[in-house]
């Protein structure tokens, strides 16, 4: 079922249920810590003089430093509590914004998917998209991950939302063509940075046409993938695997074909909707589940 389902990114049933028990343990391990509640709590009043210990603890999953108190023009300064994904629509550029429902917003990876456009980047760092046309959906409201009880409350509705948001923009708001323009944008702008004579990769050069190439031989099969018939991975980078602490689900087809320029060192970590679904369920079931 599993191997059907998702391929070779996690190619057997034990490994959906290592997920499974990896995402549980991460869970747990989240909210029985004695500082989780209390710091939650502060983030998402935007208590910009609280001591994050734990939700920033590996100093990455807010926005650095360095950009407090700045902004790009006609959006608000970030504060010490706000993340690259927080109060999305205030810190951005609207059109970075492809689609808007009551609780989620879709985004394009701002970064290209073929990691032959980043030649220099070393192994553990890569940070290229894990698949063709990576997407990630994102909540309006400040939900820290997928380990904050707000992520799998009222019965995971928030986490069924933003699946089904993405399914709506696919099929009913164009959303293959809106993913398609913003990833050739992503691709486009790392062209012209590795073009400039302060970034100028001989590596790079020798493969440019084939990128643009082979990014307009797969649209045709990325725009004929149905995402009801699984030809999608929603999946989550659970705490403290992270990297932005604000709940994103990415979102990207999984067929090897479609991943070949691709990243796979994040496979390891990206736990999918259904394997976190059905621990909710069963754990509530049980009557284990700690859904409020």
């Amino acid at each position: 079922m599993y191997k059907e389902r998702y391929g070779d990114i996690a190619p057997t049933e034990s490994r959906f249920e290592e997920l499974k028990h990896h995402y549980r343990k991460l869970r747990d391990n989240f909210r029985n810590h004695p500082r989780s509640s209390i710091e939650l709590d502060a983030w998402k009043r935007q208590d910009n003089d609280f001591d994050y210990e734990l939700l920033n603890g590996n100093k990455k999953s807010f926005v650095p430093a360095g950009l407090i108190g700045k902004g790009a023009p006609g959006s608000i300064p970030w504060a010490k509590t706000d993340t690259f994904f927080s109060e999305y629509a205030k810190h951005n550029p609207l059109d970075f914004i492809l689609s808007e429902s009551a609780y989620s917003y879709i985004i394009g990876n701002l970064a290209s998917y073929d990691g032959r456009q980043y030649p220099e980047a070393p192994t553990g760092k890569r940070p290229e998209g894990q698949g063709f046309c990576h997407s990630l959906v994102i909540p309006k409201e400040r939900v820290y991950n997928v380990v904050d009880p707000d992520a799998t409350a009222n019965n995971c509705f928030l986490l069924h939302e933003m699946q089904s948001h993405f399914v709506r923009f696919w099929n009913h708001e164009g959303g293959k063509a809106k993913i398609l323009a913003r990833t050739k944008r992503a691709m486009d702008d790392q062209d012209k940075k590795l073009l400039s004579a302060e970034s100028s990769s001989p590596i790079y050069e020798r493969v440019r046409d084939d990128v643009f190439d082979k990014f307009e031989a797969t649209k045709p099969t990325f725009t004929s993938l149905e995402p009801e018939k699984d030809d999608f991975l929603f999946g989550f980078h659970v705490f403290p695997e992270n990297s932005i602490g604000h709940l994103h689900m990415h979102v990207f087809p999984h067929r090897e074909e479609m991943r070949e320029f691709s990243t796979k060192e994040y496979d390891y970590k990206t736990v999918p909707l259904q394997a976190i679904l059905e621990v909710e369920r069963e754990d509530q079931a049980k009557g284990t589940s700690q859904d409020d």
